[in-house]
């Protein structure tokens, strides 16, 4: 019920966030075309139809997060949320477009050079716009950090880069009406690089989200530090987190407990720890188990010896899992190499034969995960 209201509060925040980017941009559209047009700037214009992109930004952004919050449905299990991944990278499109225009324009500009006229109101309006456009770039931000909205951070970031344009704008227009020196196509093609850079910047963070990435260090380190929090845990492992948008996050992680403790004990300590994780992260976890040993000598002295063969292999990340069956004279373990290992599965061999040289009358039941999170 919670998550529902945080969910319900973050939805309005996005979409009133994004309709005062709508009305605010739509008064600058207005202004900067009239004054643009008045003083045959090509800068202004251009400026003003960089504003136009931004109000589809803002309509993009009020879609997506209205598709992201549909419920779940048989065909989508997991939801809708990853719906903003593409609607943010449908908005860097957008900036890459209106870059790409304005890099073009301002080579038209510096190639064929055609006079400008300003006067003090026109430079008045431009300037009164760099400060909207700060404000609302500072605004937009700021609240896609706190509601965790990449459309709205990306639109945030436009919004500055529209404001660093407009300054630039203003200065070659002040050359102009001061000096007489028109270096417009100059500026808005340094300008136009660093709106592309910010395009692709934003594409691949958005590509990265969908194809899927390593889990914040700092998530990962408190998780493991909940679930380590619970009695009877003796470690935490195999920790996996799939986002499927903002606040759609699932997951799996192992713990280890004492092979003595039965079904009946171990299946509240399960979901205690699942129900604490929702309540907390707002993250579904399955939670599987992993049986440590009595502390014994045998146990012990088999122990010390993987490590000892695993010292020998510089990529090994970690070992977990480990378990011994004296009686039936087997041995479990998970390793886990690093992405440098070019053949993980080859040395797993090599480490299980260097295993049964030492323990000859035991089976092993060893396998290779992967490093999904620190």
């Amino acid at each position: 019920m919670i998550l529902e209201e945080r969910s319900v509060e973050r939805h309005r925040a996005i979409t009133m966030t994004s309709v005062k980017g709508i009305l605010g941009n739509a008064v600058l559209v207005g202004f900067k075309i009239f004054v643009g047009f008045a003083s045959n700037s090509i800068a202004i214009i251009l400026d003003a139809v960089n504003n136009l992109t931004d109000v589809l930004s803002s309509v993009l952004t009020i879609i997506g997060t209205k598709l992201a919050s549909k419920r779940a449905d048989k065909e989508h299990p997991f939801g809708h949320g990853r719906t903003e991944y593409m609607t943010t990278m449908a908005i860097a499109f957008i900036i890459l477009t209106a870059g790409f225009m304005s890099l073009k324009e301002s080579i038209d500009k510096i190639l064929n050079p055609e006079p400008s006229v300003f006067d003090i109101p026109g430079l008045v309006i431009i300037a009164a716009a760099i400060i909207v456009k700060v404000i609302m770039g500072r605004y937009t931000k700021a609240q896609g950090e706190k509601y965790r909205s990449d459309a709205l951070v990306a639109s945030g970031v436009d919004a500055l880069f529209d404001a660093v344009i407009t300054f630039a704008t203003l200065v070659s227009a002040g050359l102009v009406y001061f000096l007489n020196i028109d270096i417009q196509g100059y500026v808005g093609a340094i300008i136009s690089f660093f709106i592309l850079k910010t395009a692709f910047e934003i594409l691949r963070e958005m590509y990265n989200k969908l194809l899927g990435i390593r889990a914040d260090d700092n998530l990962v380190r408190e998780i493991k530090e909940t679930i380590a929090m619970h009695p009877q845990v003796g470690g935490v492992y195999d920790l996996i987190l799939n986002s499927y948008g903002p606040g759609e996050t699932v997951g799996s992680v192992h713990v280890s407990v004492p092979e003595h403790l039965t079904a009946g004990e171990i299946h509240p300590l399960l979901k205690g720890i699942a129900v604490h994780l929702y309540k907390k992260f707002g993250i579904a976890m399955t939670v599987g188990i992993y049986a440590e040993n009595e502390i014994s000598v045998e146990v012990s002295a088999i122990r010390q010896a993987l490590d000892q063969v695993l010292s020998l292999y510089t990529n090994v990340v970690q070992v977990h899992a480990f378990y011994v069956k004296l009686k039936e004279k087997v041995i479990y373990y998970d390793i886990i190499f690093n992405f440098d290992e070019e053949d993980p599965y080859g040395t797993l061999e090599l480490i299980k034969a260097a295993m049964k040289e030492r323990y000859p009358d035991y089976t092993q039941f060893a396998i290779v995960d992967v490093d999904f999170s620190n």
